[in-house]
């Protein structure tokens, strides 16, 4: 089952950093640079994935992979549905960008994005994942799960994003204790220079 498992690592780790060349692939799955290129190899046979035109021996998403994409968003049509017109009023009343996002493990994924009226330094692409601890929507997440769930994501490696990204396990523990007496959690260019962010957790019932 291991090359199984290393063809979907692959996938996602594409997804999340597309294009990305054979070498970064290898160092951030932690497979020989050959067995990287052997996957790499079968995927784009495949259909899964395609080179990027623009970056060289880089990798990107293909149009297969996208339409599979197209049935995870069928997946959420309901959640989508009840958060678009809360989103729409949000943005209208702040004139700032609006994201919705679901949980994966230790990562999220943006399932909708309406942009604000004021310009975007970046503009976070649909269905692409993200880290929980250094986003305000992954924050406000952390805070509300079970002990063992935020054990497990807390013990996981955290990615320094930028310069301001918290991965001290003390500093996020107090950030979460915050957010879950206010309600919602802040990120200050903890994910992408220049952009700050505030978020809150839906929870089932």
């Amino acid at each position: 089952m291991r090359p199984i498992h290393s063809a979907l690592e692959i996938v996602a780790l594409i997804g999340q950093r597309q294009p990305i060349g054979v070498s970064a692939i290898a160092r951030d799955t932690g497979l020989p640079k050959t067995t990287a290129h052997r996957v790499l190899q079968t995927l784009h046979a495949a259909g899964w994935i395609k080179p990027d035109a623009n970056e060289g021996a880089s990798w990107s998403l293909s149009i297969r992979a996208a339409l599979a994409v197209g049935s995870a968003q069928r997946a959420t049509r309901q959640l989508h549905g009840a958060a678009f017109p809360i989103m729409e009023e949000l943005r209208n009343t702040t004139g700032e960008s609006v994201y919705l996002a679901v949980r994966d493990a230790d990562t999220l994924a943006l399932i909708e994005r309406l942009d604000g009226r004021n310009p975007l330094a970046h503009a976070w692409p649909l269905w692409q994942r993200g880290p929980l601890h250094a986003t305000s929507l992954g924050k406000s997440m952390l805070a509300h799960l079970d002990p063992a769930e935020l054990e497990a994501c807390l013990n996981a490696t955290l990615p320094r994003m930028t310069r301001q990204t918290k991965t001290d396990r003390s500093a996020i523990e107090a950030e979460l204790a915050v957010t879950r007496a206010r309600g919602f959690a802040t990120s200050f260019r903890e994910n992408w220079p220049n952009e700050n962010g505030v978020g809150a957790a839906t929870r089932n019932t």
